[in-house]
């Protein structure tokens, strides 16, 4: 199953490029989330491979997603 498919099934979320998904967007098909809503709790789980290479960039984008989402 792909990307597309998990996203328009609710099968939750991404970050990608809106060039990615512009028809999908276009035609209703997927909708753009607000993360950041005031007024309810938001919910983000990152999953990477635990026996793959996990790069400094990568390391720093959760800690700064982390550290942004927490509310802290």
């Amino acid at each position: 199953m792909g990307l597309r498919n998990c996203l328009a099934r609710g099968i939750g979320f991404t970050v990608c490029p809106e060039i990615a998904v512009a028809a999908e967007l276009a035609a209703g098909r997927l909708a753009r989330l607000d993360l950041y809503p005031e007024d309810e709790a938001v919910s983000l789980i990152m999953i990477w491979h635990a026996e793959k290479w996990c790069s400094p960039l990568l390391a720093h984008f959760m800690a700064l997603a982390e550290d942004r989402l927490s509310g802290e």
